[in-house]
């Protein structure tokens, strides 16, 4: 892996129950719930052995339909630490009657923008978010487009807005 050690990993954050599977693409994976995920991530940046101070992206993926799936979404947070020149992911399974979770805008502030995207699109709150409100979509839109129940709607055509002149 290079600079960060799996096992001294499992070891430092073993108090937060947090999953280290193995991983062969070379980009360490974690796993934690949402109760302890904010506490993760703030670990992880403020540790100098993983030091992992840039958000990359934020998304949501939709497993609902997929055997074997028992949570319906998860949340993955793409980390950077340019100093160990190291990348991580950090997965954060939701389930879908509380699909909310803790925002992390305190811990890294370029969040703010892709919670909104991820709410705007999958509908997951974030508790906390200093300003939850949708980005990509009419403020109006009901429902989450990106979500696998979303119905599809091929001939609905985009609003046209007037041009003025």
């Amino acid at each position: 892996m290079g600079g960060i050690d799996q096992d001294v990993l499992r070891t430092r954050l073993h108090d937060l129950e947090v999953e280290v599977p193995e991983t062969t693409d070379g980009e360490m994976r974690l796993v934690v719930d949402t109760a302890r995920a904010s506490a993760l991530l703030a670990r992880l940046r403020d540790d100098r052995e993983t030091s992992m101070h840039r958000l990359v992206d934020l998304t949501a993926i939709d497993r609902s339909g997929l055997a074997g799936q028992e949570v319906r979404f998860e949340l993955v947070y793409r980390l950077h630490s340019p100093e160990l020149n190291q990348r991580m992911r950090v997965h954060v399974p939701v389930e879908e009657a509380e699909a909310i979770v803790d925002s992390v805008v305190p811990i890294w502030p370029a969040a703010d923008w892709l919670e909104r995207e991820v709410f705007d699109l999958f509908g997951i709150r974030f508790r906390g978010h200093p300003d939850l409100r949708r980005i990509l979509l009419e403020a109006d839109f009901e429902g989450a487009p990106l979500r696998k129940d979303y119905p599809r709607q091929p001939n609905l055509a985009l609003p046209k807005k007037e041009v003025e002149r």
